[in-house]
């Protein structure tokens, strides 16, 4: 076997290392952005769970005032009501004006009422949902820790189980973020270490100096050059 041939082999080899370490990366990232993800989501469940004792408390205020008003609206529209039926001839078209009148903030009463009660019954339904997020998140986040658990580039504080609660999830999610940081700048640098290996026995079997070039483009190149 010639030098050129060994150089091609070790060249493959590097080539080989170079994939992985590509693929590694591409994992890494990944596994970063559901880690980032999860962390996000709790968060934002974290501060709609803080906001909902206020907005509760602002959804049934609102609502109390639209019934208050309600029934207000229904009183007065039942005393236009008798007025009319009692009006004397010369008194009926004002009673007629006082009863729609009536009848129109009856109307906005009514519509209002309605809207409160949507608005409460929209509310609790976010904190059902917020309360069922809360759970799928912590097992998401459960899972993308096992994912991080048996890789050696990765701290082992990212790979732990996060602790029950929103603030477990979005505490793991910062050290995960912290941690795949650091594993993939680890990850890089080998792998231009291997690019610049490439490089340095691509120059040599080619006996000229390359530009930075990945190693499976090297081993093409040098393969073509030996025929």
């Amino acid at each position: 076997m010639s030098d050129r041939e060994r150089v091609l082999g070790l060249l493959r080899e590097l080539e080989l290392a170079d994939e992985e370490a590509g693929a590694a990366l591409a994992e890494l990232d990944e596994l970063a952005g559901e880690a980032e993800a999860v962390r996000l989501r709790a968060l934002d469940l974290a501060a709609f769970e803080a906001r909902l004792p206020v907005e509760r408390e602002a959804a049934g205020a609102e609502l109390a005032r639209a019934r208050d008003e309600l029934e207000a609206a229904r009183a007065a529209l039942a005393e236009a009501e008798t007025a009319l039926r009692t009006a004397a001839p010369a008194g009926e078209d004002e009673a007629r004006r006082f009863e729609i009148r009536a009848r129109d903030r009856l109307s906005v009463a009514e519509r209002r009422a309605a809207g409160a009660e949507d608005a409460c019954e929209a509310l609790e339904r976010r904190a059902r949902e917020s309360k069922r997020a809360e759970k799928e998140l912590e097992s998401r986040a459960t899972e993308v820790a096992e994912a991080l658990h048996d890789r050696k580039q990765v701290a082992d504080e990212a790979g732990a189980a996060p602790a029950p609660g929103l603030a477990g999830v979005a505490e793991w999610g910062e050290a995960a973020r912290a941690a795949l940081f650091v594993a993939r700048g680890h990850v890089a640098a080998e792998r231009d270490a291997l690019v610049r290996q490439a490089n340095e026995l691509g120059g040599l079997a080619l006996g000229e100096p390359l530009t930075t070039l990945g190693a499976a483009a090297i081993v093409r190149r040098v393969e073509a050059e030996l025929g």
